[in-house]
C-alpha cells in the first residue's frame, strides 16, 4: 500500500497534469495502452482499498480515482481524444505567446457532459437501441430503471438484454458507460 503522503501529493498535484501524465502513457499511446494503463492504476488506488488508512488517505486515493476514470473515458473514445488534444496544442501555443503560467486548467482537463449535452435530445433509449423483442422487453426495464436511478439494478437488465441482443455494439457500449458510472459509485458495484 502506498504511503499517505504519496497519495496526499498525488491528488494535490492532478488539477496541473494532463490525462497522459495521469495515465502515465505518452500522447500517440495506442487504446490498447490507455485500457491497461488506467486498469492498472485503478487497481493501484480504488478508493476501497484504503478505507482502513485514514480519511485523508481514502479521500486522496478517491481523488485519484476519479482523475483517472476521467482521463480513461476521454482518451479511449477518438472523438473526445481528438478534442482533448486540440486543446492541449491550442494551451500550450497560447503559453508559448506569454512569459505567465496559464491562467486555467481548461486545456488540462475535458468536459464531455458538454459535447454529450448537444447529442442529448437525440439521446436513443436502450428500448430504441435493442434490435429483438426479447432484448427491448429487458432494455425497456433498465430505461425505466436509470430513470428511478437504480443504477446498478439497470445494470443487471441492460446485461440481460445484451445477452438476448449478442451482435448490437451499441447496447454493450451503453453497458459498458453504466458499469464506469457505477465504478465512480463505490460501494454501489462492487
Amino acid at each position: 500500500m502506498a504511503e499517505a503522503s504519496t497519495f496526499l501529493a498525488w491528488a494535490e498535484s492532478l488539477g496541473t497534469m494532463t490525462y497522459y501524465e495521469i495515465l502515465r502513457v505518452d500522447d500517440r499511446a495506442p487504446i490498447a495502452e490507455i485500457q491497461e494503463a488506467f486498469h492498472a492504476l485503478s487497481l493501484r488506488c480504488h478508493p476501497d482499498r484504503f478505507v482502513d488508512d485514514g480519511p485523508d488517505v481514502t479521500a486522496a486515493a478517491a481523488a485519484v480515482f476519479k482523475r483517472a476514470a476521467e482521463a480513461y473515458n476521454v482518451l479511449r473514445k477518438p472523438q473526445f481524444r481528438q478534442r482533448y488534444d486540440a486543446e492541449l496544442k491550442r494551451a500550450a501555443a497560447q503559453q508559448a505567446g506569454t512569459a505567465a503560467p496559464p491562467s486555467s486548467q481548461q486545456a488540462i482537463r475535458f468536459d464531455e457532459r458538454k459535447v454529450e449535452e448537444k447529442k442529448q435530445h437525440q439521446q436513443r433509449t436502450l428500448f430504441m437501441i435493442a434490435s429483438n423483442p426479447r432484448a427491448k422487453q429487458y432494455a425497456a426495464k433498465a430505461d425505466e430503471l436509470l430513470a428511478k436511478g437504480k443504477l446498478n439494478d439497470a445494470r443487471i437488465q441492460l446485461i440481460t438484454a445484451t445477452q438476448n441482443d449478442p451482435n448490437n455494439d451499441e447496447l454493450k457500449e451503453r453497458l459498458e458507460i453504466l458499469e464506469e458510472a457505477l465504478l465512480l459509485e463505490p460501494g454501489d458495484f462492487l
